[in-house]
């Protein structure tokens, strides 16, 4: 059985998916401290174990398999990571773990972007999985009416559950071991600098604005065909993936303008003083903000698909979203159990019961996934 538990709460947008997937992959050596992630790539199913609304047996399943994967690996210390943690209340997080790890000792690892970089970066997630169809400025004046960037009011209650076990690290390159989040987490998870990181492919690089007024064409497209948010955001991601694997990829990537830079400053810099005073005692993120703010461009970015893409281009994304659409609504189980397959949410037994009509269902979704990302790698502006 393990001997202690670390938990890796995200945020999003600060390196998770290439933590995970090294975590995932096993793709470090060290000799003096061992690590046994999780069995699956991203435990979000744990966070929605901790839901309000979450059942009896939806917790049992996840929290008591989870206690049966780490009693099965020998010794070391467990690792748990999924971004959507940071949704959770840890007063809840910390019972549930009570229940099922009683007096095993936990730490909790947190990383924190800045605000302005963090506002791009969800900005283009939002149009990836078709969750927002707005523009940047739009976009930054709802961020600053929601609770997710005031850091000062959600971080402290994790480390009043916690206390000195809650580690929260600034997303700041120059702040991080070897100027990276990965290096960074490893250290902190083994308690040495004694590790060697190996070779792993790039996960989720950073989509460039075409590539993201494609994405947002699609999604406009998938919402137009009421298909569920779980499937547009699985798209989405597939997407991601697929054009992080292309090659000859170019186009500038999204950046802030002088317009949302100021109405960030101005909406977030109390907060960034106060995170910067309870964790960090130096002025990071308030820096962070500032510097953002004077170096923001002032014109904007175009993030319409008429920008990037000709009128045939626009056509063929048009038919192959459609196409997706009418896939998954006929059979809505069969790609999406494949594409959680594939990223290591499920496990390849999952879907070992499949019919040939779901096989081929699925089949034909990949292949529409690969006429998208053939087109949205070679924006051909009208």
């Amino acid at each position: 059985m393990i001997q202690d538990l670390l938990i890796h709460t995200g945020d999003p947008k600060t390196g998770t998916s290439s933590i995970q997937s090294v975590l995932n992959a096993g793709a470090w050596r060290c000799s003096t401290s061992r690590l046994v992630p999780q069995r699956h790539l991203n435990n979000a199913p744990l966070a929605n174990a901790l839901k309000a609304d979450a059942g009896p047996a939806f917790v049992q399943a996840q929290f008591g398999g989870l206690r049966d994967w780490f009693a099965s690996r020998g010794g070391g210390t467990g690792v748990i990571s999924t971004e959507f943690l940071s949704r959770r209340d840890p007063h809840r997080l910390r019972a549930v773990l009570t229940e099922y790890f009683p007096g095993l000792p936990v730490r909790t690892i947190s990383y924190v972007r800045p605000h302005a970089s963090r506002a791009v970066s969800a900005y283009g997630q939002r149009l990836k999985t078709g969750t927002f169809d707005g523009s940047l400025p739009e976009f930054c004046r709802f961020i600053s009416s929601v609770p997710t960037l005031y850091y000062a009011k959600r971080f402290p209650a994790w480390r009043q559950v916690f206390g000195s076990g809650m580690i929260l690290r600034p997303f700041v390159r120059s702040e991080l071991r070897d100027g990276d989040a990965v290096s960074d987490f490893l250290y902190h998870a083994l308690g040495t600098g004694d590790f060697e990181l190996l070779p792993l492919d790039t996960v989720n690089e950073a989509l460039s604005v075409a590539e993201l007024s494609g994405l947002r064409l699609v999604q406009q497209v998938l919402r137009g065909q009421e298909l569920a948010d779980h499937h547009r955001l699985a798209v989405g991601g597939a997407l991601q993936r697929k054009l992080s694997a292309a090659a000859g990829r170019s186009g500038e990537k999204p950046v802030l303008d002088h317009v949302s830079a100021s109405h960030l400053l101005t909406a977030f810099r109390a907060d960034a003083q106060a995170l910067d005073s309870q964790f960090f005692g130096k002025p990071v993120l308030e820096e962070e903000l500032l510097r953002s703010h004077g170096t923001a461009s002032r014109t904007g970015q175009d993030f319409s698909p008429e920008a990037h893409f000709s009128p045939p281009q626009r056509a063929r994304l048009d038919k192959a979203a459609a196409r997706i659409a009418a896939l998954i609504g006929k059979m809505p189980k069969a790609w999406r159990r494949e594409y959680q397959v594939s990223v290591s949410q499920r496990d390849a037994t999952d879907i070992e019961d499949h019919t040939p009509a779901q096989r081929r269902n699925a089949k034909a979704v990949w292949e529409s996934l690969d006429e998208i990302t053939a087109i949205l790698a070679r924006p051909q502006a009208a």
